[in-house]
């Protein structure tokens, strides 16, 4: 049994992540320059999906792993080749900017793959170009999207650290 600072299990991240959210909702509709509901809405949002779907721990079979169902394969290689607390996966930035291109980087080629193995070029090519004008246009939403995701993943690494900080300090302490 772990008497020291342990770390926080999924349940916790959950409820770390979902808290953080509810804050976040109304904090960003405050200090958004527009009181745009939509821009707290989306930066709100992408902390969900970042906090639940998109975790640091994605590298080791957790619940956040296991969430995907039958998709988790596509993590599979994520998981089998970064380290678990590295810097790649609880960095504040890196990790869930890396995650999400990763994910991006699965749906395009298996679209890819899809439309083009089916006949679909024109159909590729269309996609891709309303994917780009989309994120043109709405650049807004999609910096609030990308802020929000990592703030999700902050929501995660940050109580990690603390713990480890934590027990690193206790164990220092206990030596003494």
């Amino acid at each position: 049994m772990c008497y020291t600072a342990c770390m926080p299990g999924a349940q916790t991240h959950d409820m770390i992540t979902v808290v953080t959210a509810v804050v976040l909702a109304p904090a960003t509709w405050i200090i958004s320059p527009d009181h745009s509901f939509g821009t707290a809405l989306t930066l709100t949002a992408a902390h969900l999906i970042s906090g639940l779907l998109f975790s640091c721990d994605l590298d080791i079979d957790s619940r956040e792993y296991r969430r995907w169902g039958p998709l988790r394969l596509i993590w599979w290689p994520y998981k089998e080749s970064v380290p678990h607390r590295s810097w790649i996966s609880h960095g504040l930035v890196i990790g869930p900017l890396l995650r999400l291109a990763y994910f991006c980087v699965i749906i395009y080629v298996a679209l890819w793959v899809t439309l083009h193995a089916l006949g679909y070029a024109a159909l590729w090519r269309e996609l891709e170009a309303s994917v780009a004008t989309s994120l043109t246009r709405n650049s807004g939403q999609a910096y609030a999207f990308l802020i929000g995701f990592v703030l999700g993943g902050a929501a995660h690494s940050i109580p990690d650290w603390i713990t480890t900080g934590t027990k690193r300090t206790w164990n220092q302490w206990t030596r003494l």
